[in-house]
């Protein structure tokens, strides 16, 4: 089974349905609704979706979206640990520190990243999806 850290974007634009969403990335979330996957949900990425709905106007109804997450068995929540700060030194490569944060969380997995971020793509800290 692959396993698969996801990026702010890439959850909002599947949760949206958007076509900003990649088809490669759009087929992972579909490996992994079908049980051929699992896709990790670092903390920081639930607080942006909270902000980027937010600013968006809330077309989610944020509180049920969680709650389908934390339902859904291709979904695991990750923590964002004290020790995780620790390796920001070595992920220096990745200025923003959100965008840190998910590739620590990444290579703590060893899973590549969803997402279209270039700064993260880049960084040649993790493998990248998109």
């Amino acid at each position: 089974m692959g396993s698969y850290v996801v990026d702010t974007n890439a959850l909002l634009w599947y949760l949206t349905a958007s076509r900003r969403l990649s088809r490669r990335a759009k087929a992972v979330f579909d490996e992994a609704a079908a049980g051929r996957a699992l896709l990790h949900l670092p903390a920081i990425v639930i607080a942006e979706l909270y902000f980027a709905n937010v600013k968006e106007g809330s077309p989610m109804d944020f509180e049920r979206v969680c709650r389908e997450i934390r339902s859904a068995a291709q979904f695991a929540l990750l923590p964002f640990e004290a020790d995780d700060a620790l390796s920001f030194d070595q992920c220096a490569a990745v200025p923003e520190m959100h965008d840190r944060m998910i590739v620590v969380a990444a290579r703590r997995m060893n899973a590549p990243v969803l997402t279209a971020d270039p700064m993260i793509a880049d960084s040649g800290l993790v493998r990248v999806v998109w």
